[in-house]
């Protein structure tokens, strides 16, 4: 369930390093001021992170079934029927604890280099466009796009398209393919430039 996701979220912290000279520097989110910092160091935090994610994988599906055999239990010994606001009670405090986690992970090395000097400015508004528009790939701009063509048929199915849930699906999609079509012509645009 969460392999490939994972996957896009690890890939996303590694790239905060950036190869220079005989180590890396840390731009954290890829933007912000430059840390120099070893190889040792670059593969520590992204061994952690990846240790963080591998773990956490595992305690949201375990922390998941022992809510659900505690609430089974609750409603056995009390006689009572379930009451749904313990569920989502209980889902979102698992949910509050990875997240709490989770940015406690990934700011590691920004919290370890903080009062180490950096050797150079963030990065402007106009350098993460270019980089993330070199990043990014007519892939991911077809796979949003077809994610909206799928939500666009879910609406249709369920019958009338603005009428219910399917008002949600059909804006979604609309604004999925809007989004697709414009990063495709920034992309085109920004390779034709660049050629």
């Amino acid at each position: 369930m969460f392999g490939n996701h994972f996957d896009h979220i690890r890939q996303m912290f590694a790239d905060q390093f950036e190869p220079e000279g005989q180590g890396y520097i840390y731009r954290k989110h890829m933007k912000g001021r430059p840390i120099q910092v070893s190889i040792a160091e670059r593969d520590k935090y992204i061994s952690a992170f990846n240790r963080f994610l591998k773990y956490s994988h595992w305690g949201i599906a375990g922390g998941t079934v022992f809510l659900s055999v505690l609430l089974v239990i609750y409603a056995v010994v009390a006689g009572v029927d379930l009451p749904e606001m313990a569920v989502y009670v209980g889902l979102g405090a698992i949910l509050a604890t990875f997240m709490a986690a989770y940015f406690w992970t990934w700011n590691l090395p920004t919290r370890e280099l903080r009062e180490r000097a950096s050797t150079g400015e963030t990065r402007s508004r106009e350098e993460i466009k270019r980089l993330f528009l070199k990043r990014l790939t007519y892939g991911q701009i077809a796979a949003a796009a077809g994610a909206g063509v799928f939500l666009i048929l879910k609406a249709r199915a369920g019958g009338n398209m603005l009428s219910g849930w399917n008002i949600l699906w059909t804006f979604l999609a609309i604004a999925l393919l809007i989004l697709s079509a414009v990063q495709a012509f920034r992309k085109w645009r920004f390779e034709s430039l660049q050629g």
